[in-house]
């Protein structure tokens, strides 16, 4: 228990020495020193001070203090043992007497006060730039209102930033109804609204493996097919496109031209797996040559060579490109180059380029280069000789193709812009990256001319070889069975062209499928409000939805 301090006694004491007044002062400092020490400087002097208060609500309960009270005559201090709790100052005494406070048994969390000011302290610790904001209510609420506002535009931003560089998102269809071959309707005002006017047929519209595709009727402009129109996405060799066009409509096909140091040096910037013609430096070609070269063998040396030559230097010729293409209305193209190798910023769209391969494939020159087979240039004191195959291999066993240009990365990056003209009927079909070029664009040709007849490139390689046939293992896996998924998790065949789905579909797979009921014959047709039938080779489907109880009948 701690002891109170020596009082002053009455009496007269005798004079100590000063060796003991030093002793006595030295002791008196250390009991002092025990009572009201500044060890615990966290304490702030006024609240300590605050014990002499006749108010005991002015004492916390949670400090503990020592109280030094000095009167005339004597200094009298009250250790405390536990924390205050009440005191009370006694009028005849001026001591102040304590009262103890029991701790209570149950832990009690510290005041809210308590809580608060650690975290005023480590505010106080913030930059001043921080502290400036907190201390101002109307610069913090600015503030705020700015993050969010950043938080909502930024995004927004993002996004328009990312449309501008991959092209339009939005895509607003309005279908016209049956194509009979003539006009459905007029442009739109919106060059990214498309108007549908599908072929009147009870064949659906097929799915495609490509990451984009178009079909229109090249005598009306009418649109029969948009997958994916407006995606921008490189369009490799059929770039080509465009440089025929303003090749023919600048230039003589009669014309001569030199591969002179100029030309060489763009030709030397070509890559070395560049797809080439064989040109070389001093060598001298008309155009005509050059574009057969281009549109045959897509030569990205001819390339070069048509566009030096029309334009003065590539860049000037690039110029032109973009020119003629804001001209056609092409508004997702942008070209970098003459000749299709990657580069960034060079792209175009399905849609474009349907509307390119209508124009280009449209002109009387390009249309016969582009349709011819094989071209042999014989070899002179001028150049060298050169025996070109068209590498549109579409053309080699798809009946009616009379033009186009195909376009690929040596991947899965093949694009194709295929004319097709049958029974006075002309069709420009686009596939933009697909892995079965063959596959997509027959099945978009079979269905704009609504003719189903098999027709295959593994039959035809047979028969006779077709060009570059080796890339794609001779088309081994082009079989009738063949089916591409479809959005309702059915499958088209397309062999027919005719798709299903279930409750059919599962009720064919679970009975042995094409083996016992062979391919589909037509589309599924609902008789009543419950009940779809589909037709087979060896029979119709017939089943209740509301019960997806199926039978063959």
């Amino acid at each position: 228990m701690y002891r109170t301090p020596p009082q002053e006694e009455d009496s007269h004491q005798p004079e100590l020495s000063y060796p003991q007044r030093r002793r006595e002062a030295a002791a008196l400092r250390r009991r002092q020193k025990h009572f009201y020490s500044d060890e615990h400087p966290e304490v702030p002097k006024v609240r300590r001070a605050s014990l002499n208060s006749d108010t005991p609500s002015a004492i916390p309960a949670t400090t503990r203090k020592y109280v030094r009270r000095k009167q005339a005559e004597q200094e009298e201090v009250a250790p405390e043992t536990e924390p205050v709790e009440a005191q009370h100052v006694s009028p005849t005494t001026h001591k102040i007497m304590v009262a103890q406070r029991r701790r209570p048994a149950v832990y009690e969390p510290p005041s809210t006060s308590y809580r608060r000011a650690p975290l005023r302290k480590r505010r106080r610790r913030h930059h001043p730039l921080l502290q400036a904001v907190n201390g101002n209510r109307t610069v913090a609420v600015r503030a705020t209102i700015a993050f969010l506002a950043a938080l909502i535009i930024l995004p927004v931003a993002f996004n328009l930033i990312q449309n501008a560089a991959h092209g339009p998102q939005l895509l607003s269809i309005v279908t016209a109804g049956s194509n009979d071959g003539q006009p459905q309707t007029q442009p739109t005002a919106d060059p990214h609204q498309i108007v549908l006017a599908p072929p009147n047929s009870n064949h659906p519209a097929p799915p495609v493996f490509a990451t984009a595709a178009y079909l229109i009727d090249a005598d009306t402009g009418a649109t029969l097919y948009a997958y994916n129109p407006f995606m921008h996405l490189p369009m490799l060799s059929t770039t080509k496109l465009m440089t025929a066009l303003l090749a023919v409509e600048h230039g003589n096909l009669d014309q001569q031209i030199t591969i002179n140091d100029a030309i060489s040096r763009d030709l030397n910037t070509l890559s070395a797996d560049s797809s080439l013609m064989g040109i070389k430096k001093g060598e001298t070609y008309t155009l005509r040559d050059l574009l057969y070269g281009l549109m045959l063998a897509s030569g990205n040396d001819a390339a070069v060579a048509i566009a030096d030559t029309v334009s003065g230097n590539l860049q000037g010729f690039v110029n032109q490109m973009n020119q003629r293409a804001n001209q056609l209305g092409l508004y997702d193209t942008h070209y970098m180059n003459p000749h299709g190798l990657l580069m960034t910023g060079h792209y175009s769209s399905a849609h474009d380029l349907a509307m390119l391969g209508r124009v280009s494939l449209g002109n009387p020159i390009i249309r016969q280069i582009s349709g011819t087979k094989e071209y042999h240039i014989l070899k002179t004191a001028a150049h060298a000789e050169h025996d070109l195959f068209n590498g549109n291999q579409f053309l080699w066993w798809y009946p009616g193709v009379d033009a186009g240009k195909p376009g690929w990365d040596g991947d899965k990056n093949f694009v194709q812009v295929i004319s097709v003209t049958r029974n006075q009927h002309h069709l420009i079909g686009v596939t933009m990256h697909t892995n079965d070029w063959w596959t997509d664009m027959r099945d978009l040709m079979n269905w704009g001319f609504n003719s189903f007849n098999w027709v295959s490139p593994y039959n035809a390689d047979l028969a006779g070889p077709i060009p570059y046939d080796n890339l794609w293992d001779f088309f081994v896996r082009d079989k009738k069975e063949n089916t591409i998924p479809t959005a309702d998790h059915g499958r088209y065949y397309i062999y027919t062209g005719y798709s299903v789905s279930d409750p059919v579909l599962t009720y064919f797979d679970k009975n042995n499928g094409l083996k016992q009921f062979g391919f589909p014959q037509g589309p599924p047709e609902r008789t009543l409000n419950t009940i779809i039938t589909q037709k087979f080779d060896h029979g119709t489907i017939r089943c209740d939805v509301s019960t997806r109880q199926c039978q063959l009948v």
